[in-house]
């Protein structure tokens, strides 16, 4: 569908307007172009809906693509009610980014089989995404932190979050993984990755306890799992983008 192509490159479009605005500190133009960015953005996860030929979600919550609407929809949320704008923008950057990397991703779907077409696999689809989402932008807003030398923004409230959404995706993966292929969890790549940035961020939430973690030595910790997240998950993306996909 051209339609999806022109609105994916329209919203990238949009963000990197506002990193513009965002460079230049116009805080109001940047907004405002994150907003009409998402607006697009949102009209092509939409549509992605219908690209198998009848509407499924499988479609839309596609983590490649699925994970910039939500980065877009906590920017916004933050920005909105955030009072220092100037700081809370700059994770426009990193919305550019992921957005961009969708844009040059194959835009069709993986022909969904029978065991993907559950409510178990669709929460497990939407989960995931917010949970990267948060963790990438409290890793952002951690290393904005360390840069600035002092505290930008609340990037401990979104690593909490993450780690929320994401403990959620391991539970209902984990009982979609035993109604589709009749074990839990298997010893392969996917779940061993997604274990491993469990496994960091629950031991996150513990350091913070731990005398002689500084601030710094925190913010640091939270800045480079942004980096782990990233190494354990777009190695599956990159290898998914040679499978044979339909409508795109």
């Amino acid at each position: 569908m051209k339609e999806l192509v022109y609105l994916i490159y329209a919203a990238v479009t949009l963000y990197a307007v506002a990193v513009f605005f965002m460079i230049i500190k116009k805080n109001r133009g940047a907004f405002f172009s994150i907003a009409a960015g998402f607006i697009v953005y949102s009209a092509f996860i939409a549509l992605r809906g219908g690209l198998s030929g009848f509407f499924t979600t499988y479609g839309i919550f596609e983590g490649v693509f699925f994970m910039p609407w939500v980065m877009g929809f906590i920017v916004l949320f933050l920005s909105a009610y955030s009072k220092d704008k100037e700081d809370t923008l700059t994770a426009v950057i990193p919305l550019f980014c992921f957005s961009l990397f969708a844009a040059l991703y194959p835009k069709g779907i993986i022909p969904p089989t029978p065991n993907k077409l559950t409510v178990w696999a669709d929460l497990f689809f939407i989960t995931e995404p917010f949970g990267h989402a948060c963790f990438y932008l409290g890793g952002w807003y951690a290393a904005l932190s360390i840069v600035k030398k002092r505290k930008t923004a609340d990037y401990h409230s979104l690593l909490v979050w993450g780690f929320v959404f994401f403990s959620i995706s391991q539970v209902t993966g984990a009982v979609w993984a035993f109604l589709g292929w009749g074990s839990p969890f298997r010893w392969g790549a996917r779940h061993l990755q997604s274990a491993v940035i469990w496994c960091y961020y629950a031991a996150y939430l513990h350091i913070r306890f731990l005398k002689g973690w500084t601030d710094l030595r925190k913010m640091l910790y939270a800045a480079s799992g942004a980096a782990v997240v990233a190494l354990c998950t777009f190695g599956s993306h990159l290898k998914e983008m040679g499978f044979p996909r339909i409508g795109g």
